[in-house]
This record gives structure tokens, C-alpha cells and sequence, in this order.
């Protein structure tokens, strides 16, 4: 079975373990109201502005113009503060709009039982991609790369792109509805990596599996708004990211989700 479709299972898997986990704690994650904004557009517009920011500083990033990389496992401490320094500006935005944290979908409650449901069902998720793919290395050899500390810049960077499509999913979802945040959000995931398909020499099929990642993300964010939190969500998101560098010994080219 290929990376692609051995994530699409795990994924698969990881949500309805949520849904079950949902329904034996109705309490953690009740079924609440959307957030609402005076005007919608002016909140999208202004989310917008950062996310332009937050590119532009990526750039920065690149060019290798932000903090410098400190040698060994102080380099991930150093790239966690880049990549925090990317997304400030979406963050700063939730300060100076005085919108409450919900509406990045981050809940205050019991955040640590939040995690740990996400962990558990990430380290299932795993099991199920090696599972999924016999020439994978062992699952707990997996599971140890996965969480080095080497990753940690990784995994803020994981839960920080999380809460900047949170911010625009809410703010979308006030102005035009949720089953066209979701359709467009999801397009606009899966045109995200043309780019890197076409700098990888990607032909008609593999261009012809942007279908699938578009289905797959309406299927997550149709599980995650229901949920409206990013905290268990963040933890599934990171370890099968980190498929594609630590569950084979030849990566596949495509981009994990």
C-alpha cells in the first residue's frame, strides 16, 4: 500500500477513535454555538493581512534571517522560536481583536486530558500506518524517532499552522457558513501542494490525488469543527506528518497531510 493511501486509513482511524472518545466524554467536548463577529468580513479581511505577514516572514525564515540554528538538540529549541516568530502575527491578532481563545478553537478546560486523548489516538494512528505498510520499521522503533526531541520545532510548527487555519475557519465560517468553509478551505488545502508536486516532477496521477487530499480534509475539518478544539487534533496531525520522514527507510515524495 502506498504513504498516501496507508495515511488515509490512519487518519480514518484516528477520527472515528475521536468520535468514540467524543461520545464517552460528551462533557469535554459538548456541542456548542459557533463564535460570531459583528462583521465577519473585516475579521477575514484582517486574518488575511497576518497570514500575508506570516508568509513574508516565512521568507525570512528561508533566507536563513531569523534566529540562528544552535548545534544539536538546542537547534530545535532555537527552530521552535522561529516558527513562533512565523505565526506571531496571527496570534497577535487574536490579542488586539480581544478575541477569546475559543475562536482559534484552543479551550481552556482540562487541556491536559485534551492531549492526552489526542496522544493516545496518534500512537494508534502509527500502529495502524505500519500496519498499514509492511516495509515500515518496527512501531515502537517508529514511535521513538517520532517523538526525538530533534522534532520539537516540528511539532510547534504542527500546532501552530493547526491554530492559523482554526483563526480562518471560524472567521470563514461567520461570513459564509460551514459546509462552504469546509468545501473551500479543503480546495484551497489541496491546491497547496501543487507547488511542491510539480517541483517533484509530479505527473497526471499523481496531480489526480489532490482529489483525495481534498476529500480527506473535508472529512477532518467536518470532525474538528464538531469538536472545536485544536489540542487533540494537534498530536494525530504532528505523528502522521512525521510519516514521511520516520516510518520507512526510503520517504515516499509525496507530502503527508
Amino acid at each position: 500500500m502506498s504513504h498516501h493511501y496507508a495515511l488515509l486509513i490512519s487518519y480514518g482511524v484516528a477520527l472515528l477513535g475521536w468520535l468514540a472518545a467524543a461520545r464517552a466524554l460528551p462533557k469535554l467536548w459538548p456541542r456548542c454555538d459557533a463564535p460570531t463577529f459583528p462583521h465577519p468580513w473585516v475579521e477575514i479581511g484582517l486574518a488575511m493581512v497576518a497570514g500575508v505577514i506570516v508568509l513574508v516572514i516565512g521568507q525570512l525564515y528561508l533566507r536563513e534571517w531569523l534566529l540562528p540554528r544552535a548545534p544539536g538538540l538546542l537547534g530545535g529549541v532555537s527552530d521552535a522560536c522561529n516558527q513562533i516568530i512565523i505565526f506571531s502575527p496571527l496570534l497577535l491578532l487574536l490579542a488586539l481583536r480581544r478575541h477569546p481563545l475559543r475562536t482559534a478553537w484552543l479551550p481552556l478546560d482540562r487541556v491536559w486530558l485534551r492531549i492526552l486523548v489526542g496522544t493516545l489516538l496518534a500512537l494508534i494512528s502509527i500502529l495502524v500506518f505500519t500496519m498499514a505498510r509492511p516495509e515500515s520499521d518496527h512501531w515502537l522503533a517508529v514511535v521513538g524517532r517520532v517523538y526525538h526531541p530533534q522534532n520539537l520545532s516540528h511539532l510547534v510548527q504542527v500546532f501552530l499552522e493547526d491554530v492559523a487555519i482554526a483563526i480562518l475557519f471560524v472567521r470563514f465560517r461567520a461570513a459564509i457558513g460551514l459546509r462552504r468553509t469546509i468545501a473551500l478551505v479543503a480546495i484551497l488545502f489541496a491546491l497547496g501542494h501543487i507547488p511542491s508536486l510539480l517541483a517533484d516532477g509530479a505527473g497526471i496521477a499523481e496531480l489526480a490525488s489532490l482529489l483525495l487530499d481534498a476529500g480527506l480534509a473535508v472529512v477532518v475539518l467536518s470532525v474538528v469543527q464538531r469538536s472545536a478544539d485544536i489540542w487533540w487534533f494537534w498530536s494525530i496531525h504532528f505523528a502522521l506528518d512525521m510519516m514521511q520522514f520516520h516510518a520507512v527507510p526510503d520517504p515516499p515524495t509525496l507530502a503527508a497531510a
